[in-house]
């Protein structure tokens, strides 16, 4: 009986960091995440711009939606790099081709509108394309995926509703 439970005992530490390796973000986690978190920095920071620059009402609901899901996804991505690796920093700034694009909304003037609305398809585009090649990667972190496979709804409806956007 004693054998037995040294046994169980030993085995169980044997797999601990099997399991725990499995929980760890791997290459392509970090990536994704790094990818993702600047995205999501720079859809919000386009969408306060948005709130301030844009004189249509409709442009200014459609970055208020832009900033309350954003602001959600943000935080349930914090959330899943808390769980899974304590230790790491998601980025606070924008990938330098996010930051030429609020270069240019700032310089855009009244032109603001044409150039948020072209931003918001090409970006919420690019955005699927990320999120699904990720979710089709094997071997990727589960609670990862699980975030990652949430995405694609809100990053379709905002894609529509940019879509439908006046024309200016």
């Amino acid at each position: 009986m004693f054998k037995g439970i040294v046994l169980m005992a030993a085995l169980a530490t044997s797999l601990a960091p099997i399991a725990l390796a499995q929980s760890q973000f791997n290459s392509t986690d970090k990536a994704f995440l790094m990818k993702v978190a600047k995205s999501n920095n720079y859809e919000i920071q386009a969408a306060q711009m948005a709130q301030n620059m844009s004189t249509n009402g409709a442009y200014k609901n459609y970055a208020q939606m832009i900033l309350t899901d954003h602001a959600k996804a943000g935080d349930d991505l914090k959330g899943v790099v808390a769980a899974v690796d304590s230790s790491m920093q998601l980025p606070t700034g924008v990938s330098a081709a996010d930051q030429a694009h609020l270069d240019t909304l700032k310089n855009a003037g009244k032109d603001f509108d044409v150039k948020y609305r072209r931003q918001m398809i090409s970006t919420h585009v690019a955005a699927l394309k990320l999120v699904q090649n990720y979710i089709a990667q094997p071997d990727d972190n589960g609670q990862l995926k699980t975030f990652a496979q949430g995405l694609p709804p809100v990053f379709q409806k905002h894609l529509m509703y940019a879509k439908k956007l006046p024309r200016q």
